[in-house]
């Protein structure tokens, strides 16, 4: 699993207007919410809401529907753009982070 594809991924898809969902990667919930949480403290996104049960507890649900990208998010995709070229749909995803 490559962490920076799969940032990259829920980025990209954010920006295309989509609600990326663990399920559309083929990763453990705790794991996306993870990625989701980190990527809101490096300022990446906003607005993105991972929820668990209690401090510390696993992951119970990550909620992208409101979720927007930073300028550092935007920087992050440009620093990124080689990826551009092999980036797959949604379907084809599960493949691409690997």
């Amino acid at each position: 699993m490559d962490r920076r594809k799969l940032v990259y991924s829920i980025l990209k898809e954010i920006d295309k207007g989509n609600e990326p969902k663990y399920t559309d990667y083929d990763v453990e919930l705790q794991f996306f919410g993870e990625v989701v949480e980190m990527m809101k403290g490096k300022n990446l996104i906003e607005n993105a809401t991972v929820i668990r049960g209690g401090m510390g507890n696993p992951v119970k649900m990550t909620l992208l529907n409101h979720a927007k990208i930073t300028f550092d998010g935007m920087e992050y995709l440009e620093q990124n753009n080689a990826w551009a070229k092999t980036y797959k749909t949604v379907k084809e995803l599960r493949d691409w982070i690997k």
